[in-house]
């Protein structure tokens, strides 16, 4: 909007912008550290292009091709990674016949799967009661399902939505180049947030952090808000909290996500920069050290865990993560020097097939974050989509 000469005003009530895209100094260990770790893919096409205009694309590293390390206590290391020599459809079917523990029925299975992303799929479908439709071998479903639904859509398979996962599958599985992962390679102040503020701000937009906005007053054809009128405002909110802007009840629900930093004296490294673990605790772990090329003598590594219900302590959490740490190093005298555990209580809304279309304003665009059936789930991607459309709308409504 900017770009196009519009006279822009972003009202953040956070000490900065970026939500839960967030980076905070941990003193004690004197770095910066993200709230938690974000993995990127290949289909990610809207956050590359925003990346690309801003000119920090430098500070993602991608794979040059799919590779999922994967860990179990029986199997050890292990990896998902479809061979760069064969068309990609044939690459999945290879590369999940040679998972250890699996058989030909796993292959075979991916093949049915395949054929059903493109059809029509009942709104209130979930992800178990569409594998239950396919018969999917319980292997398969452990090794790759479970854990793609879990940190994709944030929930478990029970009660995610099927179309939007398989929405995330068939556009993160279509191609060698949109399968594969990537990660940032700075903190995310630096690598994503700063430079997307420094850029705003060149164009003339005006950043208003620490500004809570608690209400907004429609008077004629504008918006008053802090004192100004605008003729449009977008709410670039989690649904809830748009709910409680405009003074009407919520019936979103919310998943946690919980982050496990742990810092080490020793020199520990995981069997692959980012690693996911079955049968744990841990869902996912990062060398974070080794994905930040950070030199300094603490090694950082973060466990995260999706759809969060525990209500472990703290002691106990970390003395469970680090133990899984040692189980998956083979590092037994491994003790932590230091620890932060970031809880984002409501870390994503869920897709849910009830929330209904919203009566708004006139002049408010609705780019809050509540994501129905065949949409996107709650990531980077479907926020800079929301925004961009948002965006789009108010410029078509400014032409007229």
């Amino acid at each position: 909007m900017a770009e196009q000469g519009i006279d822009v005003h972003l009202f953040e009530a956070a000490p900065k912008a970026g939500g839960r895209t967030r980076s905070f100094y941990e003193g004690k260990v004197d770095c910066l550290c993200d709230n938690g770790p974000h993995l990127l893919v290949g289909a990610y096409q809207t956050t590359q292009k925003l990346m690309q205009d801003c000119g920090i694309s430098h500070h993602i590293h991608w794979q040059s091709s799919l590779h999922l390390p994967l860990w179990e206590s029986q199997r050890g290391s292990f990896s998902f990674k479809p061979t760069t020599w064969l068309p990609f459809n044939l690459a999945l079917l290879k590369a999940v016949g040679e998972l250890p523990g699996h058989d030909q029925t796993s292959p075979l299975a991916m093949v049915k799967l395949a054929t059903t992303l493109k059809s029509d799929m009942d709104d209130s479908c979930t992800v178990q009661e569409w594998m239950q439709q396919l018969s999917m071998p319980n292997q398969l479903i452990h090794d790759l399902i479970e854990p793609l639904c879990l940190g994709a859509m944030n929930e478990s398979m029970d009660t995610a939505c099927a179309s939007s996962f398989r929405r995330v599958l068939h556009e993160s599985f279509s191609s060698h180049k949109q399968a594969r992962l990537g990660w940032f390679t700075k903190p995310l102040d630096q690598a994503l947030i700063d430079p997307l503020c420094e850029r705003a701000q060149q164009l003339g937009v005006k950043l208003h952090t620490r500004t809570c906005v608690r209400s907004l007053q429609e008077i004629e054809d504008s918006i008053q808000i802090a004192g100004q009128s605008f003729q449009h405002v977008i709410l670039a909110l989690p649904a809830y909290a748009t709910d409680r802007l405009l003074n009407r009840p919520t019936s979103c629900e919310t998943r946690a996500i919980c982050n496990i930093h742990l810092w080490f004296e020793q020199e520990v490294h995981l069997p692959s920069l980012l690693i996911g673990s079955l049968g744990t605790t841990g869902q996912w772990f990062f060398d974070v050290s080794s994905q930040m090329h950070d030199q300094s003598k603490l090694r950082h590594l973060c466990a995260v865990i999706s759809a969060d219900q525990s209500k472990l302590d703290d002691l106990t959490l970390v003395q469970i993560i680090r133990d899984e740490i040692r189980a998956i190093t083979s590092l037994y005298a491994l003790t932590p020097v230091h620890y932060r555990i970031v809880r984002e209580k409501r870390a994503t809304v869920l897709v849910r097939h009830d929330h209904d279309e919203q009566v708004l304003p006139q002049a408010v665009i609705d780019a809050s974050e509540r994501s129905k059936p065949g949409d996107l789930p709650a990531t980077i991607e479907w926020a800079v989509q929301r925004g961009e459309n948002a965006a789009n709308s108010c410029l078509d409504r400014l032409k007229r």
